[in-house]
């Protein structure tokens, strides 16, 4: 009998991945310090280990690493949450799935190019493609079926990490002139993804628009994470109810 998928599931706050953990079954926590991660199953089949890592870069590498030392068979390391748009052509709510992240935020020259990072000698990270396929096929099939209501229309785009909540436009535009393509920027994705490839486990970064990144990023930011918390999870459920057509593992 094929061993149970196991996703470790992660987001900055528990809004992020939706606070009320009443969707799971044979719940278990333990503790960390001041980390807590939590156990379950979900419909048949699906383990679930998540936690709320925390504000930035640190935070989230710091969880992430936790997480997959508590649960070492994790098949897929996913990061959710909110992001601001860098692309003028979403607005809130859209979903963006990361094809490609990066660390803005991480610069060793003239040791090394902008961007890239020494222990692995690239600027972006790639998800695997069979599992970034998989979810973006997903939250498609998802959309078609009016299961993603309140959402806009997911996309794939290069999604960047930094220990900056961006409410700047003009730091907005530095950041698109340097980084073309830019899609949403945000402060953990880039991490765990880092974590996980060292670990050698699948990553995924999954964001919605919350704001604009720019002057009034702040005040959208506030009002729509209340709200989002009462969606979040049938973001993750419409990925979680298609895991038949997950990769092999």
């Amino acid at each position: 009998m094929a061993r149970a998928l196991h996703i470790g599931v992660l987001g900055a706050m528990p809004e992020e991945i939706g606070s009320d953990l009443g969707h799971l079954q044979q719940l278990k926590s333990e503790q960390h310090g001041d980390l807590t991660i939590h156990h379950g199953t979900w419909g048949e089949g699906i383990r679930l280990s998540l936690a709320w890592s925390g504000w930035g870069k640190v935070s989230s590498a710091r969880a992430a690493t936790r997480l997959l030392s508590s649960a070492p068979d994790i098949d897929l390391l996913l990061f959710t949450g909110v992001a601001g748009g860098a692309d003028p052509s979403l607005k809130q709510w859209d979903v963006v799935l990361a094809h490609a992240v990066v660390q803005h935020d991480m610069d060793s020259r003239p040791l090394f190019p902008r961007f890239t990072l020494p222990a692995l000698n690239r600027a972006q990270l790639d998800p695997d493609s069979s599992w970034l396929t998989w979810a973006s096929t997903a939250l498609a099939e998802a959309d078609d079926a009016g299961e993603l209501d309140g959402f806009g229309t997911p996309s794939t785009g290069l999604i960047a990490t930094g220990d900056r909540f961006i409410g700047d436009a003009d730091v907005l535009d530095a950041l698109r002139e340097a980084l073309p393509g830019l899609r949403a920027v945000e402060m953990e994705g880039a991490a765990v993804a880092q974590v996980a490839e060292q670990e050698g486990i699948p990553w995924l970064v999954l964001r919605v628009i919350s704001d604009g990144a720019d002057a009034s990023a702040a005040q959208s930011f506030g009002n729509f994470i209340k709200l989002y918390d009462r969606r979040a999870w049938s973001l993750l459920q419409a990925l979680l109810s298609r895991v038949d057509q997950a990769p092999e593992r």
